[in-house]
């Protein structure tokens, strides 16, 4: 050990006002289409990251999935 203690108090308090996770079936469903994403970064001399909002939309399907 190397000395140091722990402040359970402040742990605790931190505990509960910590956010409920985030469960996977709660999150968007987005599908990607990763050679279509690679042909408009390739054809534009861009990455991904790069894009404009309105760029990536063109790309990015929101999907519900069942």
């Amino acid at each position: 050990m190397n000395g140091q203690t722990m402040n359970y108090k402040k742990y605790f308090e931190y505990l509960s006002t910590m956010p409920e996770p985030i469960m996977p079936s709660k999150l968007p469903k987005e599908r990607l289409n990763l050679r279509e994403i690679a042909k408009y970064a390739k054809e534009h001399k861009v990455c991904f990251a790069g894009m404009s909002e309105e760029e990536k939309q063109k790309i990015l399907k929101t999907e519900k999935l069942i």
